[in-house]
């Protein structure tokens, strides 16, 4: 998501101390739990297949991510089969040995001796890297009645190569995560942080303007879900979701020093982008999430300025449901924010400084390998808004759940300060379209103060 222009822009990585959780552990094959292997069914070759990959352990009926396909031809997935004893193959040919004479009577009976199905194996003896399934094209078929074994001669096919429609759902992904806000359900988990050294200049307009972070936290952790649906043949995408559950947290402390008039104008800091692991499956997709933190200041005076701004945000639950492929069907509900916030004003005139953080969850989509790529997300900005006309120094400090509603004043020997806190989630997708899921405006004082 673009940033609103800004004159001077320091990274000084070096300075931040920044962490992430963002480990996930490789995907691999699991048994969907659609799936009986005790029932003989399962080797009548179909063309409605569900492929389910997980994390940690194979027999976690929690998987990560379901891939429900539809096939130009019938497949058998193996795996299904609890008869079969040994999946072995060869660059041209998959053998299939089993158990049970039943089973191996059964397929017999079930798989055309002339082939044109499909044989789906799951690292199996040597056919398949761990985390990848096998695809084979059948062509012809023999059986052998004594060690009770078909072999099939065969092609390797993609996913690309056999599917007519691809549904997948992200569900179950779950990662550990450690720090101030964390998350312990179904989903895909990320979270990260980073602390501000004490004293930081992050932006700066010289010679007549700098801003001083005095302090400053920020953590977050997400957990997200998704669903997408794609026709292979046609290449077009017919569906495509993420829901997301939010919770930041957020201390900022600035000081603004203008010495001479500046113009009005956005100054940004970022610490960078946090890419958390790839979720992916091979042949399938993959699924980049990126967290980013911004730092940032509307800033303009017609003459000299020092103020101090200190803002306390904490958003425990915000859910947003971002439809990539229909902006009216995006929403957001909670974020429902806790702050509190204070103002030091020194010397100044008429002008604004209004510090935000904005905090962004984004992800990048790729469906079989480039066939289509996306990028979309969410970004939620809490901006403390500080109209000011000063002349001397003055404390305030209040907190949403004890603020009193300020008053409208009318200066007319003093100076007046005009505070609020505004908060907006805006859902986007690169390059397609943007829309405000969220706003409220707080008002946090009206004052008026006497030389």
């Amino acid at each position: 998501m673009a940033l609103i222009s800004y004159l001077t822009f320091f990274s000084l990585l070096a300075a931040t101390v920044i962490s992430a959780w963002n480990d996930f552990t490789t995907l691999h094959p699991v048994l969907a739990p659609s799936y009986d292997t005790t029932k003989l069914a399962n080797i009548v070759p179909s063309s409605n297949v569900s492929l389910d990959y997980g994390l940690d352990s194979p027999t976690d009926p929690r998987s990560g991510v379901s891939i429900d396909l539809q096939t130009d031809h019938p497949a058998v997935l193996l795996e299904t089969i609890g008869a079969v004893l040994q999946v072995a193959c060869t660059s041209s040919t998959v053998t299939v040995t089993f158990s049970t004479k039943e089973a191996f009577e059964r397929s017999i009976l079930e798989w055309p001796r002339d082939g044109k199905f499909y044989l789906i194996t799951k690292y199996l003896g040597n056919n398949d890297a761990k985390a990848e399934r096998g695809i084979y094209r059948v062509n012809s078929l023999s059986w052998d009645d004594e060690s009770l074994t078909v072999t099939a001669q065969t092609n390797p096919e993609t996913l690309a190569g056999i599917s007519m429609s691809m549904s997948v759902s992200f569900s179950h992904v779950q990662q550990n995560n450690s720090g101030n806000i964390t998350f312990d359900e179904p989903g895909i988990n990320v979270a990260s942080n980073f602390t501000l050294p004490p004293d930081m200049d992050i932006f700066s307009d010289p010679p007549y303007f700098t801003a001083t972070a005095n302090e400053g936290y920020l953590s977050d952790a997400a957990i997200i879900r998704g669903h997408f649906i794609y026709d292979v043949p046609g290449s077009q995408i017919q569906g495509l979701y993420f829901d997301i559950d939010a919770a930041l947290f957020g201390n900022l402390a600035v000081t603004f020093n203008l010495t001479a008039p500046v113009s009005n104008n956005n100054y940004v800091f970022s610490p960078g982008i946090f890419l958390p692991s790839i979720l992916s499956v091979p042949g399938a997709f993959s699924l980049q999430p990126a967290l980013r933190w911004t730092i940032g200041a509307d800033v303009g005076a017609i003459g000299a300025v020092y103020h101090s701004s200190n803002i306390t945000v904490t958003i425990p639950d915000g859910h947003a449901h971002v439809d990539f492929l229909d902006s009216n069907s995006s929403y957001a509900v909670g974020w429902s924010p806790r702050l509190a916030s204070s103002v030091n004003t020194g010397e100044a005139a008429t002008g604004h400084a209004s510090p935000y953080m904005d905090f962004s969850i984004e992800l990048g989509l790729n469906i079989l390998d480039g066939r289509f790529n996306v990028t979309g997300g969410i970004s939620a900005r809490p901006q403390f808004v500080n109209e000011l006309n000063v002349a001397q120094s003055q404390t305030r400090i209040r907190k949403a759940d004890r603020m009193l509603w300020p008053r409208n004043v009318t200066c007319t020997n003093g100076f007046e300060l005009r505070s609020a806190f505004d908060f907006n989630v805006t859902a986007y997708v690169a390059d397609q379209w943007q829309k405000t899921l969220y706003n409220t405006e707080i008002p946090v004082a009206d004052e008026c103060y006497h030389f």
